[in-house]
């Protein structure tokens, strides 16, 4: 690979108007993008003459959906990390990946896994009709446990050796001696090369047709119980030998005709084949008071009606996928009535 491809001037502004998309209104990125002739210049002249050092990267905890720690890392650093992925490292991994392997990348992403369960269960319906049974895998602490000789390791196999060299200086620089914090775009690459060798695995030498993963979480579906015992005991000796392991609360195997939940959404495979696919309610109760407790900022003048309008728009764009129609009328009633209750609440106030 010709480093100029990655690294030269050219190179360096295309991937700058990439990463800028959406985030223009960042400090970081406003400067840089303001005095861009000077910025990609500097960052090419630095990364060809050995100059280049990594900003230190900014952590900061969400809560929601779930407790962790996020890495944000410099703008710099993440244009310079955008055209090392698309140029050379993504074309270069990706070549050997199972078709079923959906999460982060080009024409694929969460709604075409959740179109290919579909397809699968129904594939699975034709043949076997509604007896048969799932096998869902989750890693345990994927990323915070990944072991960094071993996704060093992998890459050194998949690259050739500029790029390689490229990578290894990204990793080498990010914090702890063992697992990575997702909020690079070469960790992220690493996440879905990871198990790409238990892909294979598991559709060429267990031969299962019925397969999807989406980053650490495996779905399998085969007509008999015990064949996926067999694979599930296969695929546990198979993690540890890259010291990983599954997630035994999240990991299990069920009948077909169970609901299956899969990225948000609850599937169910009916006696007659049709497949309903609904939002999950749990993650739609956490979202109600997430609206909820935005609505209440208005009032501090934190945010205005059109930020939770925006949010809440965005939000229903996400649960449309599936048979959701009344669960949209629902929301719609439920997102009036939530400012009605505002409005009436400011009217009793005003009174007393």
């Amino acid at each position: 690979m010709d480093k100029e491809l990655i690294i030269g001037i050219d190179a360096i502004h295309a991937s700058m108007l990439k990463c800028e998309k959406g985030v223009k209104w960042k400090g970081t990125v406003a400067y840089f993008r303001h005095h861009w002739p000077d910025e990609v210049y500097k960052l090419s002249k630095q990364l060809k003459d050995g100059s280049y050092t990594e900003r230190k990267a900014r952590f900061f905890i969400v809560t929601e959906p779930k407790y962790r720690e996020i890495m944000s890392i410099n703008f710099r650093d993440r244009v310079f990390q955008r055209s090392l992925n698309d140029v050379a490292i993504y074309p270069q991994v990706t070549r050997s990946f199972v078709a079923d392997n959906f999460a982060c990348q080009k024409g694929k992403g969460t709604n075409p896994a959740r179109d290919r369960l579909t397809e699968l269960l129904r594939w699975h319906y034709r043949r076997y009709g509604a007896s048969g049974w799932v096998l869902k895998i989750d890693i345990k602490g994927y990323y915070p446990n990944m072991q960094h000789d071993y996704a060093e390791g992998m890459l050194e196999k998949y690259l050739d050796d500029e790029t390689y060299q490229l990578a290894v200086r990204v990793l080498s620089h990010l914090p702890g001696e063992i697992g990575y914090n997702p909020g690079s775009q070469i960790v992220q690459i690493v996440g879905i090369t990871a198990l790409d060798k238990i892909d294979h695995y598991i559709k060429e030498r267990l031969g299962i047709k019925c397969y999807i993963r989406y980053m650490d979480d495996f779905t399998l579906i085969h007509p008999d119980k015990e064949y996926l015992e067999h694979c599930l005991k296969e695929i546990k000796a198979k993690l540890r030998e890259i010291d990983m392991e599954v997630s035994e609360k999240k990991t299990y195997i069920q009948p077909v005709t169970k609901p299956i939940k899969h990225l948000g959404f609850i599937y169910r495979l009916t006696d007659t084949g049709k497949v309903v696919v609904l939002a999950d309610s749990q993650k739609i109760k956490h979202e109600k008071k997430k609206v909820a407790r935005m609505v209440a900022l208005v009032d501090k003048g934190i945010l205005t009606k059109h930020d939770v309008d925006a949010h809440f728009k965005a939000w229903k764009a996400s649960v449309r996928y599936g048979n959701s129609i009344k669960l949209m009328h629902k929301l719609n009633e439920w997102y009036e009535g939530l400012w009605e209750r505002k409005k009436d609440h400011e009217s009793l106030e005003e009174e007393t």
